[in-house]
């Protein structure tokens, strides 16, 4: 990938008027990359997956190159992000150059990370990332206290359903979650062509019970598939309460916000 491939995550997020949580969220939420620029090399510290390691951390001094963030990362960084920080140690992946013994096709190494100015995605996924916010009053009846709808642009079916359930007053992410996995969503082994289209908003959409590994588990989930989108896509229950309680952080800010 090269320069002109990429664009900084901070500067993507202002121009389309939104905070950098939203397009990590966005692009997470749509099975997308974030990546790591390392403008100058810098030293990191290996990470052994499943390998108790013996002595001293290992240090691996990280060229300038760009890297992609590793889905527990992703995870951390989501975190760091949610509470205003700016800086945090993530994992990226860096492939291996040439090693006869190797198992995997690259490995891992932790390093400082400044998000304002590291933090790059993929130009070719400006098509997952919503416009800016915006506000709507709902008509107000006689008896009835003004209430702010929100517009979201919908990436998925998963956060159209969020959406309405926060519109509808149900602010429980769990029964939600327990809403659309055990009621909507197919048995996992359902045949394909046997599951049902539900409409989310407007979007068409399959969906059926799944498992999804995560960064120290399997979780239960549910993959989904829009109608005429070849692509599949999974959703873990971990994943949809983070989903969730962003949604409703918003909706709260919103309603709490001057008219």
């Amino acid at each position: 990938m090269t320069d002109t491939e990429i664009h900084n995550l901070f500067t993507v997020a202002k121009s389309r008027g939104i905070k950098p949580i939203d397009v990590l969220e966005a692009l997470a939420n749509n099975g997308r990359q974030i990546y790591l620029s390392i403008k100058e090399e810098l030293l990191g510290l290996m990470v052994f997956e499943g390998i108790e390691e013996n002595g001293d951390p290992s240090t691996y001094s990280v060229k300038k190159n760009i890297y992609p963030v590793t889905p527990g990362s992703r995870v951390e960084l989501w975190e760091a992000l949610d509470r205003g920080e700016e800086q945090a140690d993530l994992n990226i992946r860096i492939p291996w150059e040439s090693s006869p013994n190797k198992i995997k096709d690259h490995f891992i190494v932790r390093v400082s990370t400044h998000f304002p100015s590291m933090l790059e995605i993929d130009y070719q996924d400006y098509c997952f990332l919503p416009q800016s916010l915006e506000t709507v009053p709902d008509p107000v009846l006689p008896s009835s206290p003004t209430k702010p709808k929100r517009l979201f642009p919908k990436t998925s079916p998963i956060s159209i359903f969020i959406d309405e359930q926060i519109s509808g007053g149900r602010y429980d992410w769990q029964k939600a979650w327990s809403e659309l996995r055990d009621k909507i969503a197919d048995d996992k082994n359902t045949k394909t062509e046997d599951m049902k289209l539900h409409n989310f908003g407007g979007k068409e959409a399959f969906v059926r019970r799944t498992m999804k590994p995560t960064s120290n588990k399997l979780d239960y989930a549910i993959e989904y598939q829009e109608d005429g989108v070849p692509t599949i896509k999974t959703v873990s229950r971990q994943g949809f309460g983070r989903m969730f309680r962003k949604a409703l952080k918003k909706s709260r800010t919103l309603s709490d916000s001057p008219k």
